[in-house]
C-alpha cells in the first residue's frame, strides 16, 4: 500500500507484483518444507532474497522496460554549427531564434513570401485580418511561450494582449471571466445541482496542468515526451512519474468524453465546458482527456493576442534570428532533403544547393518521401498511416459597423462558429468607426475536395468559395445583426487556401488528427542523422503553444542538453 492510487491499474506494475508475490509464495513454500529439516540458515537467506527483490527488483525491471521500450527511438548526435531550417512557421523561428542566439549559423528557407505559418495576418483595403490564429496560451509564468521570450530579452508583456470570450449556448451569450475561479464560480451559479462535481473536476484538471509544468526548470522550460525524460532528467524521473504526477497518471489512456461522464449529467454543462475540444479539433469521445487538461490552461492563465496581428510575432522571431546573424530566405521552396550514408548533408531549393550538417524540417511531415529518397520503409509506413487533422473555412469581413461593445471572441456552440473582432484587442486594425470581422467554422479533412482548385474550373472554385462564405454571415448575423449591410470588403479562405499557402496536407490546420487512438506523431528525431522535425508534425501537436515547445526541444537537443541553463 505505499504505491499511490495511479499505479494500482497500471498493467506493467501489476505484472511486477505479480511477480514478486510469485518470489515471495515460492519463499514461504520452500520454507514450509525446510521448516522440517534443520536447514534454517537457508531459510534466512531465502527471506534475505525476498526483501532484497521487493527492494531491488521493481526499479531494475521498470528500467529495463524504458529501456527496451526507447530503444527504437533514434539518439544519434547531432554535428556542427550549420542548421538549415526548413519552412518558416512558429516551430521553425523558434528553434532558428534560440540557435542564432547561442552562435549557430542558422539559414530558414521558406516557401511563401511571409513568415509565420498559420500564424500571419493580411491587409485589405485598412482591415487586417489574421490567418487563423485567434489566442495564444503558454505566457504564464512557466509557460513555455513567455519563457521563451525572456530567454531571447523579450518582454511578452510588450508583445501580447488579454484577450477576452464569450460563449454561445441555447441562443444565450455567456461572458467567460478572466480569472479561473470566477469561471468556476459562473458554471457554479448555472448549474448548481452540480456544485460538487464541477469543484472536484475543476480540482483534478487544475493539478493535472500544473503537475505537466512542475519540472519545466529541469527540461530545458517545457514538457518532454517519455523518451526525452528518460534522456535528459533520468530513469527515476519516469519511475516516480505516477507518485510525483498522480492527477497527470489518473487522466493518461482516458478519454474526455470518458472523464466528463464520471463527474456530470447535465449535457449543457458538458457541451459549455467542451468548447476548447475546438482547439484539438477532435471530437468529444476521442479527445484524450490529458490534452484536455493541458487547454484548459486558457481558463487558468489566459489567452493572448499578438499586438498588430499575428503576422507581428512571427517578424519578431525573424528579426530576431537576423540580428544573431542569421538569413532568411523567402519565395525559396526546398524540393529536394540531400542525404548521403543516412546523413543529412544539406537541401535543394530553387535549384540552388545549400549544404549544412544540420536540417530542421517545419513542414508537414507527409512531404519527406517526396523530398528524400530511400527513405526507411518502416519510417514511410509510419508517415503513411498519419491522418490529417481537421480543416476550417474562414470568412474575413471588414465592417464601417462599430463592434466594440462585442467581446473580441464568440464560440457559438449552437451555428458551430467562431467569430473573432481583433480589432477589438487592437483598434489599429480597423480604419476609424469600422471593424474586421473573422467567421470560423470547422470541417472534416473529406470537404477538402469539394474545395480542390486544381480539380475544377475557376468559376466553379470561386461560386463554392462565396456560396459557403455567405452560408458563414447568414450564421454569424444571427449574432450580430445587420453585418451583410455594412460589408465593406469580404474575403474568405477554404481547405484549399490553407494548403497553397502553407503545404499542410488537405488544408489540415493541426497537422495530424490528435484523438486519442489515432497513429502517434513521428519523433522529433528522425532515422535520418542530423535532420530533425519541429511543428505540428511531431511532439506535442496543432497550436502556437505547442509548436513552439517543439521548436525549443529540437534546440535544446541541438546545443545540447547538459548545456541547459537553469
Amino acid at each position: 500500500l505505499d504505491y499511490p492510487k495511479s499505479y494500482w491499474n497500471d498493467p506493467y506494475f501489476l505484472k511486477i507484483n505479480f511477480l514478486l508475490t510469485y518470489i515471495w509464495t515460492t519463499i514461504f513454500f520452500i520454507n514450509m518444507v525446510l521448516s522440517f529439516t534443520s536447514f534454517s540458515l537457508l531459510t534466512i537467506f531465502l527471506v534475505i532474497c525476498g526483501v532484497l527483490s521487493s527492494i531491488f527488483l521493481p526499479s531494475l525491471l521498470v528500467k529495463s522496460f524504458f529501456k527496451k521500450k526507447f530503444k527504437k527511438y533514434p539518439d544519434w548526435k547531432p554535428r556542427g554549427r550549420e542548421v538549415i531550417i526548413v519552412g518558416a512557421g512558429i516551430g521553425g523561428l523558434t528553434c532558428g531564434a534560440l540557435l542564432a542566439k547561442n552562435g549557430y549559423k542558422v539559414k530558414v528557407l521558406e516557401q511563401h513570401y511571409l513568415v509565420g505559418g498559420y500564424c500571419t495576418s493580411f491587409k485589405r483595403r485598412g482591415f487586417t485580418f489574421d490567418g487563423g490564429v485567434e489566442s495564444i496560451s503558454g505566457i504564464w509564468e512557466k509557460g513555455p511561450v513567455k519563457l521563451l521570450l525572456d530567454e531571447l530579452f523579450v518582454n511578452s508583456q510588450d508583445i501580447f494582449i488579454r484577450t477576452r470570450e464569450a460563449y454561445v449556448l441555447n441562443d444565450r451569450i455567456i461572458d467567460i471571466p478572466e480569472k479561473f475561479d470566477d469561471f468556476i464560480n459562473l458554471l457554479i451559479k448555472m448549474f448548481p445541482d452540480e456544485e460538487d462535481s464541477i469543484k472536484n473536476f475543476f480540482n483534478l484538471i487544475e493539478k493535472a496542468f500544473k503537475e505537466l509544468y512542475m519540472d519545466i526548470d529541469k527540461t530545458g522550460g517545457v514538457p518532454l515526451p517519455q523518451p526525452l525524460i528518460f534522456k535528459v532528467v533520468g530513469f527515476k524521473a519516469l519511475f516516480n512519474y505516477p507518485r510525483e504526477k498522480p492527477h497527470v497518471y489518473s487522466l493518461l489512456n482516458k478519454t474526455f468524453g470518458e472523464l466528463l461522464d464520471e463527474y456530470f449529467r447535465d449535457e449543457d454543462l458538458k457541451r459549455l465546458i467542451s468548447t476548447l475540444v475546438a482547439y484539438l479539433g477532435t471530437s468529444i469521445e476521442k479527445t484524450p482527456a490529458l490534452s484536455m487538461a493541458i487547454i484548459y490552461g486558457y481558463y487558468i492563465n489566459g489567452g493572448f493576442y499578438p499586438k498588430g496581428g499575428s503576422q507581428k510575432y512571427a517578424n519578431l522571431l525573424a528579426k530576431i534570428i537576423e540580428n544573431y546573424g542569421g538569413e532568411i530566405l523567402l519565395n525559396h521552396k526546398v524540393e529536394k532533403i540531400l542525404v548521403e550514408n543516412n546523413e543529412v548533408k544539406g537541401v535543394i531549393a530553387n535549384g540552388k544547393i545549400f549544404k549544412a550538417p544540420i536540417v530542421v524540417f517545419n513542414g508537414n511531415v507527409k512531404q519527406l518521401p517526396m523530398l528524400i529518397n530511400n527513405l526507411p520503409k518502416d519510417f514511410i509506413e509510419k508517415i503513411r498511416r498519419l491522418k490529417p487533422s481537421v480543416t476550417a473555412f474562414i470568412t474575413y469581413l471588414g465592417l464601417n459597423m462599430d463592434l466594440s461593445n462585442y467581446p473580441p471572441l464568440i464560440k457559438d456552440l449552437d451555428r458551430g462558429i467562431g467569430l473573432f473582432i481583433n480589432s477589438n484587442l487592437d483598434k489599429h486594425l480597423a480604419p476609424k468607426g469600422c471593424s474586421t470581422l473573422s467567421i470560423i467554422t470547422l470541417l472534416p479533412t473529406d470537404i477538402y475536395d469539394y474545395f480542390d482548385k486544381e480539380k475544377m474550373d475557376i468559376k466553379t472554385y470561386i461560386s463554392r468559395k462565396r456560396k459557403y462564405a455567405e452560408e458563414l454571415v447568414k450564421r454569424a448575423e444571427e449574432i450580430i445583426p445587420g453585418i451583410s449591410k455594412h460589408i465593406v470588403i469580404m474575403d474568405a479562405a477554404t481547405p484549399y487556401t490553407f494548403k497553397q499557402y502553407t503545404l499542410n496536407y488537405r488544408g489540415a490546420i493541426y497537422g495530424f488528427d490528435q484523438s486519442i487512438d489515432a497513429p502517434p506523431r513521428p519523433y522529433f528525431k528522425t532515422p535520418i542523422k542530423g535532420l530533425y522535425l519541429v511543428g505540428a508534425s511531431t511532439f506535442p501537436g496543432g497550436g502556437i503553444e505547442a509548436v513552439t515547445i517543439s521548436g525549443i526541444i529540437a534546440a535544446r537537443d541541438i546545443m545540447g542538453w547538459s548545456n541547459i541553463r537553469r
